[in-house]
């Protein structure tokens, strides 16, 4: 994985396709904020695609079973290694918004808010990635 660069959002779907299709992954975070029950599940990256400057992340259950689902991101920056207390993966380092089934984060500032089923608040981005996917 390479370190920190100003891809466009074509070059970071490239190099996601390249890099991090197939991997697994049961980790999911917004900046700080777990979306799903971290490892609760594993799900694997099938394909992406880029509309605009939104980047859809294509994925579904590592068993193969149901239905696809879409992590979208827009406004992508920084494909890097995953942080390495949350193990193998892949983060960006930037975004202005994230969606992962009804979860939804954007930044305001220096800050992101958080939209989910459970609430909505916001807090301090405080150097952490916009996107964490590990495992």
């Amino acid at each position: 994985m390479h370190t920190h660069t100003p891809d466009t959002p074509a070059a970071l779907a490239e190099r996601l396709r390249k890099e991090f299709l197939g991997q697994p992954f049961g980790i999911i975070r917004f900046w700080r904020f777990a979306v799903v029950r971290p490892n609760d599940q594993s799900y694997v990256l099938i394909s992406t695609h880029l509309e605009g400057d939104r980047l859809d992340l294509v994925y579904v259950h590592e068993s193969r079973q149901g239905l696809a689902g879409v992590l979208s991101v827009w406004g992508a920056q920084g494909l890097e290694a995953a942080p390495a207390e949350l193990g193998r993966g892949i983060a960006l380092r930037s975004a202005e918004r994230l969606r992962f089934e009804q979860a939804e984060a954007w930044q305001e500032g220096e800050r992101y808010r958080i939209r989910t089923p459970r609430g909505e608040g916001d807090f301090p981005i405080a150097g952490t990635p916009a996107l964490t996917l590990a495992h």
